[in-house]
């Protein structure tokens, strides 16, 4: 039964396969639901109390999780320790986080990996009580149910077929071996006297009643979904317009989405203004999205704490060795009263300090500013910042980033080889990282691409980066943001994408409005000393439509000063694309290496990408097939004789102590399974003195096969042994009083050596790796065809 609660339960894992993004996800989930009812079924093999079984179950989860997802700060990677526990609890808070702040299918990074495998633990758990302990198996429905609603209240697909006639069919698989295990232990069925031909009738009836049964169960599972549309809620995807805060983590579902919304809206509506020191002030952030999926790009939930608390100054980037130099720069920005609330602070970077009313909270991080509660509308606001721009030479001599916590480098497995190509041309003789990120930049901004914010669909299983990259080359911020923080990553930069507005227009009386058509979304790549700066590859719109306002930094320009300039026009004289930077002559270099380029310390030094929380990618369980299919093969091989060896421990255990009677019974099952295993036979209608007799012969007659040795006769001492286990199984039936116990565990001993010794090597060596006795069909049963008597 423990085996059949595992077959049921893996057969319920596709049903998370349309919520969840990636490829091993679901490794985990299988490697500790097989260990817990891998325990269960060994430990009742003893036929022990099953009292103890939770408590291994879930001594086994424990154990498991820290190889599994904090090898690296677990004592030889295997054994636990206070740092993994702390690295356990936080992927956990962050799976957490990443499941309640976006809409399915969520990255399969550490934190919901781990989740989905202590969730199935926990069905595991319950389901081998449900089945196994209560011989309760129909329950374990109500387990299935609460993962088929999951794709059901949070996926707009519903449940997919396959997945629900899987689940189906691993239901009515558990059905079924509960009740052919209920078979066995009510024992040799009566015969009713019908004729032979009645018994087949009644049979075919059964089947044909089990058939339309499962057709019944497989039918429903499909149909329901279909048939009760309440059971979808769209509740989910209402978050992707704005915050959602749950406890003290807040978090955007998709700030692309409301990118898009206001890019297709009218652009001439004022979201805000603002007065600023600066002569030419920056974009205002408001996003940063440094998770890539794949498809799209999201943001890391934010926690809202006590330590990230708005209070004086804010932290200072990450790559900064200290406060610039230079007088601060006050901006006082006014939301528009008729635009929607902002939970999150549109700011110019670095912001040094803010003064707003209310609790605001700033990420260690990203430095975005947020708030949990409900802000007003047509709030007001002043932000101090530090007027700093980097120059080219700067970011030319920028080394490895050392310094940047994490790791911005990570991309998902099963990205379109033609893209890494054309980086890899790309930035092809490029000495630093900085000339890497103008060599992308300048493919963005040669002409080759279009803005246009209605770009055509994507072609029905074309790959949508590869194809806006090679193929169709038209799109708005949005694309080629995201496309160029991923070519960024594969150049060795670490890149994220910032959601905010351009500078938006100067107004006669001083103030800067910011309009809707000035959304927008850019790269920032990582550079040592200098920390997070932005890049431009969208290109303006001819006619000076869509991102008019959008400019590029001096420093981006790649003439080593410190301004702004605007973005080049299309067909201007400067777009003329280079030969380095034709798609065609990229594609056909695709033996150009990544990170051939780099200078030998910034290989050196180059950190190792981060394992848990964090990190861009999911978890790299890549080798977790390959080894657990080895180990499995293993312990698959060892598993009979572990079984075996365990029954055998915990009988011989038993027999200190205890009720005589019942000692003397468990020494007669350990002396029959022996002689099993050993190929013997064995008749239980046999009493125990003919038994000892038949097997005081063991080896000498036709009992055993001979193998490759000629067996000896079994020991006196052996036969001695026999007789006395006979004799206290005889009085343990037969005897109002039986007798005591003691000598059992050595007449033991010395009568399954002395019949080993009899059977020879090989056959002990067969006994010892396939014992025949765990075999239910091997059991000695009563004869099945007892005619049937009238009294």
């Amino acid at each position: 039964m423990p085996l059949a609660s595992l077959v049921c339960l893996l057969s319920a894992l596709p049903l998370l396969g349309t919520v969840v993004r990636g490829e091993t996800w679901w490794v985990p989930a299988a490697f500790v639901t097989t260990a817990v009812c891998g325990i269960s079924a060994l430990y009742r093999l003893s036929g022990w109390n099953s009292l103890p079984v939770p408590f291994l179950q879930l001594f086994a989860v424990a154990f498991l999780s820290t190889p599994l997802f904090a090898p690296h700060e677990a004592l030889l990677g295997l054994l636990p320790t206070w740092d993994s526990l702390e690295h356990l609890a936080q992927v956990f808070g962050e799976g957490v986080a990443s499941i309640d702040g976006n809409a399915p299918p969520v990255a399969a990074s550490y934190g919901v990996t781990m989740i989905i495998a202590l969730v199935f633990a926990v069905f595991a758990m319950a389901s081998d009580f449900l089945a196994v302990t209560a011989r309760c198996p129909g329950m374990v429905g109500g387990l299935l149910l609460a993962l088929v609603a999951v794709p059901l209240v949070v996926d707009d697909a519903g449940v997919g077929a396959v997945a629900a006639a899987s689940c189906a069919l691993g239901f009515l698989f558990l059905l079924a071996v509960d009740m052919w295990v209920r078979g066995r232990e009510w024992g040799t069925r009566v015969p009713d006297g019908r004729d032979p031909s009645a018994r087949l009738l009644g049979r075919v009836l059964r089947v044909a009643t089990v058939s339309a049964a499962s057709a019944a169960a497989v039918l429903l599972a499909l149909t329901v979904p279909l048939a009760v549309p309440s059971l979808r809620s769209d509740a989910f995807y209402a978050m992707a317009d704005g915050a959602y805060t749950g406890g003290d983590v807040l978090t955007t579902t998709h700030p692309l989405v409301s990118l898009r919304r206001e890019l297709g809206a009218s652009s001439d509506r004022t979201v805000l203004t603002y007065r600023t020191d600066a002569e030419q002030p920056d974009y205002l952030r408001t996003y940063v999205l440094n998770e890539f999926d794949g498809e799209n790009w999201t943001m890391t939930p934010v926690s809202a704490s006590g330590d990230t608390l708005v209070s004086g100054e804010l932290p200072l980037p990450a790559g900064w060795d200290g406060e610039p130099d230079g007088g601060p720069v006050t901006t006082r920005i006014s939301l528009d009263s008729d635009s929607p609330r902002m939970d999150f602070l549109p700011l110019p970077y670095w912001a040094r300090a803010v003064d707003a009313p209310g609790e605001w909270y700033a990420d260690p991080d990203s430095l975005m500013v947020f708030t949990t509660d409900s802000p007003p509308t047509g709030l007001n606001f002043s932000v101090e910042t530090v007027d700093r721009v980097p120059t080219g030479d700067e970011l030319a001599g920028s080394g490895a980033p050392v310094s940047l916590p994490g790791d911005h480098r990570n991309l998902p497995s099963g990205l379109d080889p033609s893209v890494q190509a054309l980086t890899d041309g790309l930035v092809e003789g490029a000495e630093s990282p900085y000339e890497r990120a103008l060599a992308i930049q300048e493919y963005f901004t040669g002409g080759l691409f279009t803005y246009d914010l209605s770009p055509p669909g994507v072609p029905e299983g074309a790959d949508p980066l590869s194809h806006f990259l090679l193929e169709d080359r038209v799109g708005y911020c949005e694309q080629f943001a995201g496309a160029m923080a991923v070519m960024a990553r594969q150049a060795d930069i670490p890149a994220r994408v910032a959601v905010g507005y351009t500078a938006g227009e100067r107004m006669g009386d001083g103030r800067w409005a910011v309009t809707v058509g000035d959304a927008h979304a850019w790269p920032e790549l990582y550079f040592e000393g200098a920390g997070w700066v932005r890049f431009e590859p969208t290109p303006a719109a001819s006619g000076g439509e869509g991102q008019g306002s959008a400019t590029v930094p001096d420093y981006a320009s790649g003439d080593g000063g410190a301004g702004e300039r605007p973005a080049e026009e299309p067909g201007g004289p400067d777009t003329e694309p280079s030969p380095s930077t034709d798609p065609s002559e990229d594609a056909e270099e695709p033996d150009a290496s990544p990170g051939a380029d780099e200078a030998p310390e910034d290989r050196e030094t180059e950190p190792a990408a981060a394992s848990g929380g964090g990190s861009d990618a999911g978890p790299d369980l890549s080798w977790l097939p390959a080894a657990g299919g080895a180990v499995g093969a293993l312990l698959l091989l060892a598993l009979p004789a572990l079984a075996r060896a365990l029954l055998r421990w915990s009988r011989t255990a038993s027999l200190s102590g205890g009720e005589p009677a019942a000692a003397a019974h468990t020494a007669w099952r350990e002396l029959r399974d022996t002689c099993l295993d050993l190929g013997g036979p064995w008749a239980p209608t046999e009493s125990p003195r003919a038994t000892a007799e038949r097997l005081s012969r063991f080896g000498t007659g036709t009992d055993v096969p001979r193998t490759d040795d000629v067996p000896a006769p079994v020991p006196a001492e052996a036969v001695a042994a026999l007789w006395r286990l006979a004799l206290a199984e005889e009085s343990a039936r037969y005897a109002p009083a039986p007798t005591g116990a003691g000598g059992l565990r050595a007449d033991l001993a010395a009568a399954c050596a002395g019949l080993a010794a009899a059977a020879g090597r090989g056959t002990r060596v067969r006994a010892a790796l396939l014992p025949r006795s765990l075999a239910p069909w091997h059991r000695p049963r009563p004869a099945r065809d007892l005619a049937a008597t009238t009294p």
